[in-house]
């Protein structure tokens, strides 16, 4: 009995005495691989060169100690394994071994980690009994940022409040510095909102070919090189992935003039820009978020016919699942909702692409196509009772939009003239008067009739006169009665 013991405590402390490349192959090996490179031909993630492992050793201690679960984005791979806690089985000593070769073998260059602070790391988290996601740890110990295809970045800060992406040739930076990480980041900015920013560097193209370029925004964003646009998101709107677009550019090897111009608009504020080189699967980011790409279709325009709207029945982003879609002559374009019972976005330009529906049989909302969206409002004032019962088409195809309250019906019918879009609200029957929402926003006064929406239009009211309370824009309607109004673009 006292051989067998000595034999196992010896054993214990010879491993205790190995040097991290041993415990490696014993403990780590059979799923990152002795080279570091992921086991069975990179089915597993791997360690070399990834940044998992790099930095403060505090996010590969906790992996370590508590393990990891579900999907892990690792050198522009996916993964979605299952890596077992190692706590109840490593020492402290043992984990700081494997960490500290791990950190400083296959091209890895970080510092070492101790015993006595995987100890530490131990006892805070010590309570936790379930293995960690990538989106916890990372939340809690972003990857390192790596060096970009940018050099030469400089990023400038505008102070304005423009409807669309301003001529920075016309304007002085309020704010410029220079990027030596090579990093578009809008956190550069002092400013929260009401702000414009401009990034220009060298692009250094490793080899000759065609190109692709990502880009999201929240709200506009533009990429172009040497004088190029190679691709924009425009209007405004969320970095969710439902209004990304993708472009194309030939390059030859060598640097290239490149410029990213930006627009915050409301809200939040971001920016996604990636790219992927000829002949490769992999995106590289110059910004530091990244995203998702789907595949790249060509659009697929939804755009009236024949000189008569085109009725759009499917998600629209910004507006509720029952929206009701409708692209005038002329390109002025309404969302309206069946839910709250209201117009709530107008815009102009494009209508709809309906590659994402029609290609994909995506899920995602489908965002407008065009510029200068307005929301006009996201919630419904109506009484309880009201019930949408549905629209009609005149002889040109406009639409009227039904709306019953108790014995009494609302019909709201609109129609494009030129460069406006005209709204006729109508209220049967002979009871009180009916109060509507005409926009999350407070109207203001510019001549009788005319009145200012925020930055992007004009409202005209014929016939009634709009109230204005609680930073709102109301509009009453007595029974019997109809009332006009006018949106035009500034």
């Amino acid at each position: 009995m006292r051989t067998r013991l000595f034999l196992f405590l010896s054993l214990v402390t010879s491993l205790h005495a190995q040097d991290g490349g041993q415990l490696f192959t014993l403990y780590c090996s059979a799923c990152h691989g002795a080279d570091g490179k992921g086991a069975t031909g990179g089915t597993f993630p791997p360690l070399s060169q990834s940044p998992w492992v790099g930095g403060d050793a505090d996010r590969a201690v906790k992996i370590a100690l508590k393990g990891l679960t579900g999907p892990v984005d690792v050198l522009g791979k996916t993964y979605n394994l299952e890596m077992p806690p190692q706590g109840a089985v490593l020492a402290d000593g043992q984990v700081a071994a494997i960490l500290t070769f791990v950190r400083s073998s296959w091209g890895n260059q970080a510092g070492p980690v101790t015993a006595d602070f995987v100890k530490t790391i131990r006892t805070s988290v010590n309570a936790r009994n379930t293995p960690w996601t990538s989106g916890e740890i990372l939340k809690l110990h972003p990857l390192p940022l790596e060096k970009t295809a940018l050099t030469n970045l400089i990023s400038q800060v505008y102070a304005g409040k423009w409807s669309s992406i301003p001529d920075f040739s016309t304007l002085k930076a309020q704010n410029v510095e220079e990027e030596q990480d090579g990093i578009i980041t809008v956190t550069d900015s002092p400013l929260k909102d009401d702000f414009a920013m401009l990034w220009q560097a060298d692009f250094s193209a490793p080899a000759d070919g065609e190109y692709q370029f990502f880009l999201d925004a929240d709200d506009s964003g533009r990429v172009i090189i040497d004088g190029k646009t190679v691709v924009e998101v425009l209007g405004a709107g969320p970095m969710d992935g439902s209004r990304s677009k993708q472009g194309k550019i030939a390059l030859n090897h060598g640097p290239h003039k490149f410029r990213v111009e930006f627009l915050e608009l409301s809200d939040k504020q971001g920016i996604t820009v990636g790219w992927k080189a000829p002949g490769t699967k992999t995106w590289k980011w110059l910004s530091d978020t990244t995203a998702k790409p789907g595949k790249n279709h060509e659009p697929i325009p939804i755009e009236p016919v024949n000189g008569r709207p085109v009725i759009y029945r499917n998600f629209i982003a910004g507006t509720t699942s029952r929206a009701i879609g409708v692209g005038f002559p002329g390109g002025l374009n309404l969302a309206y909702s069946a839910d709250d019972l209201a117009p709530e976005l107008i815009w102009t330009g494009a209508f709809i692409d309906g590659a994402l529906k029609w290609l994909e049989r995506g899920t995602d909302n489908s965002p407008p196509a065009g510029e200068n969206v307005v929301k006009l409002s996201k919630s419904r004032t109506l009484p309880n009772e009201a019930r949408f019962k549905g629209y009609k088409l005149d002889s040109g195809g406009n639409p009227t939009f039904y709306v019953q309250i108790g014995g009494e019906f609302l019909f709201d019918s609109w129609h494009a003239e030129a460069d406006k879009l005209i709204r006729t609200l109508t209220l049967s029957g002979n009871s009180s008067p009916l109060e509507i929402l005409v926009s999350d926003q407070l109207a203001k006064n510019t001549n009788d009739q005319e009145y200012s929406l925020g930055d992007k239009i004009f409202l005209r009211a014929e016939h009634l006169y709009p109230e204005m309370r609680d930073g709102k824009t109301f509009l009453k309607i007595p029974a019997g009665q109809s009332a006009t109004l006018t949106y035009r673009w500034k």
